[in-house]
């Protein structure tokens, strides 16, 4: 008897070893072929159909870093333009002694301009409200205000501030939207002090590297290496705030001046405000 179980038992499993044999292998080569592709064109441009669907299957934390080289494209030779229309051509010798370009109004009072850049929303124009209302030891003019119904710069914010008699600071914000360019360059004509702006989150960081991109082109090598510059990492008091020298570093701001901000509870704009005036005074007219 246990011949006969023995027997049919290896007849049964005859029978159904084919069927075991005819189950295929997963197909892996179309996986393989994808991952050689992906690693061979490691820099494919972003908005490809690969990309987006590698997005939409991984996409990024909240919060993370976002880094995209097509949103960090300035258009070099366009921005040259502008800056050439706007009469920012390379600088001259008498601009950059002490006392010798001095520019004066009607009255015989000294102006001195100081310019608020950084890309839209990162609290410009915030900071400039804040130092209007608060301030009390400076005599200030009226604030001008030109936005739009969302409340931001389309072209610039303006107030201008008297340091003594002698001695006046207009202080201007720009339109940080890329589409205002054009406005944005003009404000930069015969600028004597500059406060860079920056958006502390991670989500906005290529908005600010393509900020001060801009802001190099259209100043030149030489303005950025002489002109008071201050740079706000402004929005310090969220909780993805970017860490302030992993910011310097990727701004490539080392050895400028550097304030963390929060624009809306007015933290150091007081401090990094006098210093701008201080250095530009010094730039300006040598005291």
């Amino acid at each position: 008897m246990l011949r006969r179980l023995t027997s049919r038992f290896r007849r049964t499993k005859k029978k159904e070893s084919p069927a075991l044999e005819s189950i295929p292998e997963p197909d892996t080569t179309h996986v393989e072929s994808s991952a050689k592709v992906g690693a061979a064109e490691g820099d494919a441009p972003i908005g490809t159909e690969e990309t987006l669907s590698a997005e939409i299957l991984h996409p990024q934390p909240e919060g993370t870093l976002v880094a995209s080289s097509a949103e960090l494209r300035v258009d070099e030779e366009g921005t040259k333009r502008l800056a050439s229309r706007a009469k920012i051509g390379p600088q001259k010798v008498q601009e950059i002694v002490a006392g010798e370009d001095l520019k004066r109004d009607e009255m015989g009072r000294i102006h001195i301009k100081i310019v608020f850049y950084g890309p839209s929303l990162s609290g410009k124009t915030t900071a400039l409200r804040w130092l209007f209302a608060n301030v009390k030891s400076l005599s200030k003019g009226k604030i001008v205000e030109i936005s739009d119904e969302l409340g931001r710069t389309t072209y610039f914010d303006f107030i201008p501030v008297s340091a003594s008699e002698n001695v006046v600071f207009d202080v201007f914000t720009v339109a940080g939207q890329r589409r205002h360019a054009t406005q944005r360059i003009n404000v930069l004509r015969n600028v004597d002090g500059i406060i860079f702006m920056a958006d502390s989150t991670p989500e906005q960081m290529n908005e600010n590297l393509a900020s001060i991109q801009e802001l190099r082109i259209a100043l030149g090598t030489d303005r950025m290496a002489t002109l008071p510059i201050i740079v706000s990492l402004n929005k310090r008091d969220l909780p993805n705030a970017l860490p302030v020298d992993y910011m310097v570093d990727m701004l490539g701001v080392q050895g400028y001046p550097v304030f963390p901000t929060i624009a809306t509870e007015g933290k150091n704009l007081l401090r990094m405000f006098q210093r701008v005036l201080r250095d530009s005074l010094i730039f300006k007219m040598g005291i």
